[in-house]
C-alpha cells in the first residue's frame, strides 16, 4: 500500500541514500554522497518541516518531496524544492502524487499560487515530464551560479 506522510527528522537518514541513487543515476553533473544528500535534505526539512512529504509503500520510505514557501509580488510562491524517488519505484506515477500532495497542502496553508523550481535539461526527462503537467519554462530567466573565491577575487578589482 502506498502512502504519503508528514516527514519526520529521523527520516532524513533514510532518505539521504535514496537521493544519492536518484540524483546520481541520472548523470546531469551532480555527485552526491550521503553526507551532502543529508545536510540538504535536514536543512530543506528544518526550513519547512510543514512542507515535507514522504511517499511510502508497505511502511517503507521510498521518496520525498520538499519545498519552502516564499513570499512574490503576486502571492506566495513554493520554491527551492527537491522531488526524488527511488529509481527502483519510478515509473509508478509517485511523483506526480508527490506533487499533487505538496501543491494542495501549500494552497491550503499558504495560499500558494505557483511553484518555481528549476530542473536539468541534460536529458528529455524531467523537463518533458514537468511540462506535461502544465509547467512552463521561463525564457527570459537563466539561473545562474557563482564562485566566491572567483567572484570575490574579481570584485577586488573593480
Amino acid at each position: 500500500m502506498v502512502r504519503i506522510r508528514n516527514a519526520k527528522l529521523k527520516d532524513i537518514k533514510k532518505l539521504a541514500p535514496i537521493y544519492v541513487k536518484a540524483y546520481n543515476s541520472l548523470n546531469i553533473g551532480e555527485n552526491w554522497d550521503n553526507k551532502s544528500a543529508y545536510n540538504l535534505l535536514k536543512h530543506l526539512f528544518e526550513s519547512q518541516p510543514d512542507l515535507t512529504f514522504v511517499v511510502e509503500e508497505n511502511d517503507k520510505v521510498i521518496g520525498c518531496i520538499n519545498a519552502l514557501i516564499k513570499p512574490w509580488c503576486n502571492g506566495n510562491h513554493i520554491t527551492d524544492g527537491e522531488l526524488f524517488v527511488n529509481p527502483e519505484y519510478q515509473r509508478k506515477g509517485l511523483g506526480k502524487k508527490l506533487i499533487k500532495h505538496l501543491f494542495r497542502e501549500a494552497k491550503r496553508k499558504y495560499q500558494a499560487v505557483a511553484w518555481d523550481t528549476f530542473t536539468h535539461i541534460v536529458h528529455e526527462h524531467p523537463l518533458k515530464w514537468y511540462k506535461n503537467m502544465g509547467f512552463e519554462e521561463i525564457k527570459e530567466w537563466t539561473m545562474i551560479t557563482g564562485g566566491i573565491n572567483k567572484v570575490l577575487k574579481n570584485l577586488s578589482r573593480i
